[in-house]
């Protein structure tokens, strides 16, 4: 057995105490790969796990703007999936806030399934310190995530980004993750995944190409109107409780992601997401009044415009896939309408005016 086998067995304590003197700062070494957005050497259609991987696609976006910062201000749309669904691109909503007489700006559409403010706050702590303005939607959806749910992200899941307010918050106020201090958690679940996925391809010499879903929704997988009408009645049923136990909670993370976004500097929008009113109606307005109004209030204390499209934009049910994402026509009328909006906040915010 050579020397160096020897010592890699030898289980004394001051060997033992010096390896983990070593491993530390090469895990260190490996988290910072990640928060500093180095990964993103890895190009995007290899990085992903699968076509619908909006988890690594976030988090290779905001990585990838650490690493080579907009030139002009970024506008980060974050929320759900019906924040994601509910434009055409990042590049089109740019494109038509120019083209109605708005500045040039860098659109991420970083919407991602059943995203939690703790994660959005994450996006939020992890973009390059550049101009920018954050797009926050909020709907009934996002006031349903639990404590434990928000709290996963100082781990790094599902966002390999790391976040020292979501963990000092969740850990001071709500007593969780007391004694997480890396996202290295997060970063080993996803390369993990991804090894189960993609190990195959490298073993055959052949390097993983996946492209990402930005839309899942189509014509083709709208559902009809009676299935819509069945979808109220089971969130009123079977949501509406997980909604009440959560709200308070939610909007907990939610005020401290607005402090945080004020101590930064960015301009905020507050912006209600789609909801197919043809069919739900006034099936939700109590729900919503437990959010809005204290949202509302929120958006007055800090001084945020608090826009809800859904009051001024007639969208059809045929547009809608069910009661919150849009499908490609819907999604046509609704970036218009937020790029009409956001055109002179953003002209007053470059003139040197407030953008809140």
């Amino acid at each position: 057995m050579s020397a160096f086998g020897r010592g890699f067995r030898n289980r004394h304590p001051l060997v033992l105490i010096a390896a983990a003197f070593l491993l530390v700062p090469a895990l260190l070494g490996f988290e910072w790969l990640f928060t500093s957005g180095a990964w993103t050497v890895v190009p995007l259609d290899t990085a992903l796990r699968n076509p619908e991987d909006s988890f690594t696609y976030v988090s290779w976006q905001v990585g990838r703007a650490r690493q080579d910062k907009p030139d002009m201000p970024g506008l980060y749309l974050v929320g759900g999936s019906s924040a994601r669904e509910s434009i055409v691109s990042g590049d089109a909503l740019a494109a038509e806030i120019e083209g109605l007489g708005g500045p040039r700006v860098a659109v991420y559409n970083l919407g991602s399934i059943n995203q939690n403010f703790a994660e959005s706050l994450s996006v939020l702590e992890s973009a390059p310190d550049t101009p920018a303005w954050l797009l926050l939607g909020v709907n009934l959806g996002r006031f349903t995530a639990t404590r434990e749910e928000n709290a996963e992200q100082g781990q790094g899941r599902e966002f390999l980004l790391k976040s020292d307010a979501v963990r000092s918050f969740v850990s001071s106020r709500w007593g969780l993750e007391k004694y997480q201090f890396t996202i290295l958690p997060g970063i080993w679940a996803y390369v993990t995944d991804w090894m189960r996925k993609h190990g195959g391809s490298l073993l055959d010499g052949r390097t993983p190409s996946t492209e990402y879903e930005l839309h899942r929704y189509s014509e083709k997988t709208r559902r009809s109107d009676g299935h819509k009408r069945r979808l109220v009645k089971r969130w009123n049923t079977s949501r509406k409780p997980v909604f009440e136990r959560n709200r308070v909670a939610n909007l907990q993370m939610l005020e401290e992601l607005l402090r945080k976004v004020r101590e930064r500097g960015v301009n905020v929008v507050l912006l209600e997401l789609p909801l197919n009113k043809e069919i739900v109606k006034d099936a939700f307005v109590s729900s919503q009044r437990k959010y809005k109004i204290p949202v509302a209030k929120l958006a007055d204390e800090y001084g945020y415009p608090y826009i809800d499209l859904n009051e001024t934009v007639d969208i059809p049910s045929r547009d809608f896939q069910d009661l919150s994402h849009l499908i490609a026509p819907g999604r046509v009328i609704w970036q218009h309408a937020l790029a009409r909006e956001l055109v002179p906040l953003l002209n007053a915010a470059e003139s040197g005016g407030s953008g809140g």
